[in-house]
This record gives structure tokens, sequence and C-alpha cells, in this order.
């Protein structure tokens, strides 16, 4: 889901360059610690001019200062008699009994059929799915059962992307039954049970059930019209499959205090909203993983460069998480739910070293694919980019479209083709619900799913033309221009005067940020431009020295070394940006990272 260039990460040169541009300046002191994975967040900002959507209008003054934490909570739709409780959200624990009851009831049931199963010895099959959420409800699951109740008849199953397709089916359910076959010999029952998928299996559970499986679907994704054949549902849309996994182990008697540590992982990665349920549970994941995190994530953190400095959500959806997911995309997940599994740390550090390699070439497969998809959308840009090519790798098409929305700021898809059939990955931008949008060509495709931002599909090779000349027609009348024109919302307008470490610990206490509560953005306007310069590898970055009130700030615009040819001393410009307090040596120090710049007298306010 998230990347960052490793050729960068491991150029030792840059590095070198990154710590002579720390010595020599007092608003990066401590950087270097944080420098392979803060500076490649994707601002897509920087591709187009950004229309800034001001939450508030008012400049930040004395008068303002007590009450801007109610101010930025109400811009995320944190009514005042939610404050406290978001602003101090209960233990996840205390808050199981305000569930669903029927989940609640079902979980128990659940519970009743695993305890028999064990009982009379029948093997359990826990069937995941290959991207982090599935794996990390695997292990979860698998542990409680193996480890906790000490049953050693119990055995994982996550589908290959390219043997078995996604999810529970029929190739899936008869790979895992041959495997069990393999390892304990002959059988009559086995209880098989979903994690993170199986709520839209009807044919499949019926098939399962055939070849003798008693079936326990515990799932997240929305409830179809026509539900599956189960002997037990545990479904909830409120937490991810990983989320029902864990209290379904806490039903079984799990005690197991670092599983919560895989839930916020997954929580982050599957990009969910941090409200409620989910914003306890990454908050005191966090608290878990900077303490005492499971061995297969504390080793895969120091793999990754991050040794020192405190993990945040950040390093759940840009480093961890894109880890874990590399070995669905371009392998076998087994290699990430073996790495979660493990408690030696020799032996994690051999799996925590194959997830970084696998990462590494991923993201080669990603800068390839990309580079041939570009030189394909630049010919034309329509109002939805369509890439196909037989050299895609289908584990990567999604990354892919990913990028060349980031770049063109409209939809894309992107198709791998092989022989008769092409596999697709869409994404979209914020008000074209790309689903909604196949759907109005559901005939053309063989299968399609997905969600307003992100959708699939298979189509036959022979229709790509016919899905180009539908796509442009359809996207003519169904995308309208201000679609098309990325939008930044910023939270309101303040003088860099009132930006210190005071400002900066009051909104932190918004944190953990994510997807529904992002990290604050402020503006600061007419500021005069007293000296720039490029750093970092070939100069990919820019630093600025902004006069204020009589007074001089410096800033730094990660991926923006290229505007220094459009900057002159003595510019006056507007900033969008993000203030963020470090710690070196025991002293404090602002760090004013821009995500947007704008002339004075040209924004778009």
């Amino acid at each position: 889901m998230f990347d960052f260039p490793h050729s960068i990460v491991q150029n030792a040169k840059f590095q070198i360059k990154v710590l002579l541009f720390i010595f020599t300046t007092t608003l990066y002191p401590n950087y270097l610690p944080k420098i392979n994975l803060q500076i490649f967040l994707p601002i897509s900002v920087i591709m187009h001019p950004m229309r800034w959507n001001i939450k508030s209008t008012q400049a930040l003054t004395s008068n303002s200062k007590e009450s801007f934490i109610d101010l930025l909570l109400s811009n995320r739709g944190i009514s005042s008699k939610d404050k406290e409780l978001f602003l101090n959200p209960p233990k996840i624990f205390s808050m199981l009994k305000d569930l669903p009851k029927d989940f609640r009831v079902n979980a128990k049931k659940a519970k009743e059929l695993i305890l028999q199963a064990i009982s009379k010895n029948q093997p359990i099959v826990i069937h995941g799915d290959y991207d982090a959420d599935g794996i990390c409800a695997t292990a979860i699951l698998l542990t409680t059962i193996r480890n906790e109740l000490g049953y050693k008849n119990c055995f994982a199953f996550i589908p290959n992307r390219f043997e078995h397709g996604y999810g529970l089916s029929i190739k899936s359910i008869d790979a895992s039954h041959k495997n069990l076959k393999k390892e304990i010999g002959k059988f009559d029952k086995v209880l098989l049970i979903t994690v993170d998928t199986g709520i839209t299996s009807v044919e499949e559970t019926l098939y399962a059930k055939k070849i003798g499986f008693d079936v326990i679907i515990t799932d997240h994704h929305q409830k179809p019209e026509t539900l599956p054949e189960y002997d037990c549902l545990v479904w909830c849309d409120e937490v991810v499959g990983s989320g029902v996994a864990w209290i379904l182990s806490k039903v079984l008697g799990s005690k197991n205090p670092k599983d919560l540590a895989l839930v916020a992982l997954a929580t982050v990665t599957d990009l969910q909203p941090l409200f409620r349920y989910n914003r306890s549970i990454v908050k005191e994941g966090l608290e878990i993983l900077n303490t005492n995190p499971p061995t297969g994530i504390k080793i895969l953190a120091q793999v990754a460069g991050k040794n020192s400095s405190e993990i945040t959500t950040y390093d759940l959806g840009w480093v961890f998480g894109p880890r874990l997911n590399a070995t669905g995309r371009i392998g076998s997940a087994d290699d990430a739910l073996l790495l979660l599994l493990e408690n030696d740390e020799t032996k994690a550090l051999e799996h925590a070293k194959k997830l970084n390699q696998l990462n590494v070439d991923r993201q080669d497969k990603t800068m390839e694919m990309y580079d041939l998809a570009t030189e394909i959308s630049s010919k034309e840009l329509p109002r939805v980019i369509i890439s196909a090519h037989s050299d895609y790798h289908e584990g990567i098409i999604g990354l892919v479209a990913a990028k060349l929305v980031q770049k063109h700021y409209r939809p894309a898809m992107v198709l791998s083709i092989n022989g008769e059939l092409a596999k697709g990955s869409v994404r979209s931008v914020t008000g074209v619900d790309i689903i909604e949008f196949l759907r109005k060509m559901g005939d053309l495709f063989e299968n399609v799913g997905g969600h307003p931002m992100a959708a699939g599909f298979t189509i036959k090779t022979t229709k790509i033309d016919e899905l180009r000349k539908r796509t442009a027609k359809l996207a003519a009348e169904f995308i309208l221009d201000i679609f098309l024109e990325p939008e930044l919302t910023v939270d309101l307008k303040v003088s860099l005067s009132d930006v210190k470490p005071e400002f900066v610990k009051k909104i932190n206490m918004l944190k953990p940020f994510g997807v529904g509560n992002p990290a604050p953005l402020f503006v600061a306007q007419g500021l005069g431009i007293v000296g720039f310069d490029k750093v970092g590898k070939d100069g990919s970055h820019l630093t600025l020295q902004l006069i204020s009130e009589g007074k001089v700030y410096k800033a730094i615009y990660f991926g923006n070394g290229a505007l220094a040819g459009e900057l002159k001393l003595g510019n006056t410009i507007d900033i969008v940006f993000a203030p963020e307090l470090n710690l070196f040596k025991g002293k404090e120090y602002l760090n004013i990272v821009i995500k947007d710049i704008q002339k004075a007298d040209s924004r778009k306010l």
C-alpha cells in the first residue's frame, strides 16, 4: 500500500550528504534516524495546482490559542461532548461489551465449535488472506489455538495470489485439504475457520461442506445479499479482520498482550478510520510496539532501519505494512506469517531479511512498470487513464495505478494481460465512485469488485479496446472537472510566531493520526524568501529560509528540489505546512515541513 525508493534509502553517499546537512543546520538536528522513513511520504500536492480548503479562515490569535484543539476536533467531526472520549479513549477490552449482541453471541458459539473440534481431535484449518490484515489475523488465531490452548492439530493456510486467487476459493480449499492429508494422513471431519475473508464465498462454502468441512466464517467485509453456507458467522464491520480474530481469541481465553500490536498494524494498513474501537486499538497497539513488541515486528523494525525513534502510525503504514504485503504481491505470504509466528530472534532475523529483500524487489518491479505505464499514459491524458501490457506483474498493478493517480490526479486502470484474460486494478480520486463507475459497464467484465476508491476486475483481452471506448464516453458524463482538481484540506491560518513547542504538543494530543484523523495542516501567509537551497540526492529536496514579522524560519519541502529554479529571493509566498517537534541531545527543535507552496498573489483559496 505504501512505498519509498529503496535505492535512495540504501545509498551510502546520500546518507553522508544528509549527515553533513544535519550538522550544518539547527532545524533538523535529529532527522538522520528518521531519514529512511519519512522523507519519501508521497505528497500529491507537488504535482498539481492545489486548491486549499481552509476549514477555519479566522487566523489564530492570542484569544483563540486555548481553544484551537476544539477547533481541530471540530474539523474532524468530533463534537465537544465527545472530546474527552476522543482525547482519552477507553481501553479496548472495556469496549467489547458494547459490540453488537449477535456478534458477541456468535463469537461464543464459535468458541464452542472450536472446543468441540479439539475434544474430537478434528484438524482445524485457519484460512487467511495474503494481505497484512489477513496475515496478522491468521497469526493471532493460530497462536491462540496452538500455543495457548495447546492444540497442535491446527494449521494455517494462506492462498497464493497466482495459484489460488483471492480469498476463499475452491482452489484454496482443495489445496488446504491436500496439505492436511500430507500433515496428518486420514481424517473425517475438518473445522475450517476463515479470517478476513469468506463473507461472499457462497459457492466455495457449499463446496467445502460437501467435502467434509465445518465452516466458521470470521470477516469484516460488507455482507452480500446472499450469505454463504456456514456453521457460524462471526462478523463485524467496526474492526478489521484481525480485530475480529483478536476478539475471538479473547473469547477463547487468550492472555497474549502482544497480539493487539498486530491488530493495530492491520487497522492502519487496511486504511480504517481511527475512531471508536479502532482508535483504542491503534493507541494501545502503539504502546505495545514501543515497549514490548512481538519478536517478528521488533526484528523487522531493525532490518528496516527503525532502530531508535518512536514507532508511529506512519511506520505501521509505510514501513511494516509494505514488507508484509510484498510477500503476497510477488511470492508467498507464508514468509510473512512465519515472521509473525517466530519467537526466536535469530530465526526471525532470517525471515525479516527475506521480507525486506522481497520489498526491495517489489519496489524495483513497481518502478519498472510505472516507467512503462508513464510512457503509455503520457501520449494522451484522458479523464480515466488506462494502461494495459503483458509485461505488467499482476501483484503490482494496484501500486502502479496508485502512482499514476498521484502523478496525474485522475482515476487510473492498470491491466496485466495474460493470454485470453487480463486482470485490472483501479484507483480513484475523491468524488469518483470507481466501483459504481465500473458497474455501469458490468457486462464487459468476467468479474468485478471493490469500493469507491479502489477496485479490481477480470476482463477478456479482446474487450480491452471496448473498455477504453466506453470508459472515455462514460467519463465525459460521469466525472466532473472539479473531481480532477486536487484539494488540500487545511485546518486554519497561523503565524509562524505561534508555532512553538507548546503548540505542537497540543497538536500531538490528537495522536494517533490516520484515516479520518489526519495530522493537522496549517497555512502561513505573506512569507518572504530570504534564502533557499537544494539538498539530498540529486538536489531532490528544497530548504528555505523564510522571514515573517522580522524573524527568519527554516523549512523543508521534500521532493521539490526542482522548485528552486522557479523561486527568487524576495518572493512572497504562502505555505501549507505541518509542524514537527524533535528531540536532539535533550533539546527540542521545531521542523516546518512544507506540503504546498503558492505565490502570495496567485493562491487558490
